[in-house]
């Protein structure tokens, strides 16, 4: 049986209907979401993005749709109390590990290459490079993928993902002009890699991020899991393949530095 709850999701972007429009193939979305898909095809024709199927053109809202969008209206403060950011994308979530091949000199990897963290000794001099940060795997180049990541509160990080061809030995920091669609704590403040960067308002207690991509929509999505509540969200990001990335933060002068861990 189909809950209130997954009948209220829009299968694009995965939030609660905002003016939903039914298809011709009877499948429910938001309109803007709709419209965005549309505009992302050179052939600007409506496929629908859940069966595929060629739509001759964009219905109006129906009543039927119009009677759920009164219904969300009604409970929408309900719905958004029940919508948990695991309950929705945990069906995409990915099993992630990190790529030892693409890791700076000075990381040091778990044996299971879910945990990694910043040490004082150098660690696998053939991929040194200048920032210290570690790929994850797989690679994405299509698809809804998800995973989170377990951080140390008080300590900095950087999370995210980036293009399969970054430079890993160029000496400035992240920015979305060279690949990097990141978000970066730092002294108690989050930062996004836009230039210049975009400064969020930080959840206190902030120690589980989940991070939701969507390939054929160019669209990240950051999550403060615990408190189930967005970060930040970016969109319209170059189309080639992607590589999650995990940089915990510089050791300190009494030890290692902060750990990050890819949770199950």
């Amino acid at each position: 049986m189909i809950s209130l709850q997954e009948e209220a999701i829009c299968p694009v972007c995965l939030g609660p209907f905002f003016t939903p429009i039914s298809l011709s193939c009877l499948h429910i979305f938001c309109y803007d979401c709709i419209q965005k898909w549309l505009l992302k095809r050179e052939d600007l024709k409506l496929i629908c993005p859940l069966c595929r199927k060629a739509i001759s053109k964009l219905p109006l809202v129906e009543w039927q749709v119009g009677i759920l969008t009164v219904c969300i209206k009604q409970h929408s403060f309900l719905l958004e109390q029940s919508l948990s950011v695991r309950d929705v994308f945990r069906r995409f979530q990915k099993h992630m590990t990190l790529d030892a091949a693409t890791a700076n000199s000075s990381l040091v990897l778990s044996d299971d290459l879910r945990q990694v963290h910043c040490g004082k000794t150098r660690h696998n001099p053939m991929g040194d490079t200048y920032m210290a940060f570690v790929l994850g795997t797989p690679c994405f180049s299509s698809g809804r993928h998800y995973w989170e990541v377990e951080v140390e509160e008080g300590r900095g990080w950087a999370l995210g993902v980036c293009k399969e061809s970054v430079d890993r030995r160029r000496k400035s920091g992240f920015s979305s002009e060279q690949g990097f669609w990141v978000i970066s704590m730092k002294a108690g403040t989050i930062l996004f890699s836009s230039i210049p960067e975009t400064t969020i308002s930080a959840s206190p207690g902030l120690s589980r991020v989940g991070i939701f991509l969507d390939v054929e929509m160019e669209e990240i999505k950051f999550f403060d899991v615990r408190n189930d509540a967005l970060i930040y969200k970016c969109s319209n990001f170059f189309r080639e393949p992607l590589r999650p990335l995990f940089c915990p933060e510089l050791p300190g002068e009494e030890g290692n530095g902060g750990l990050l861990s890819i949770c199950l």
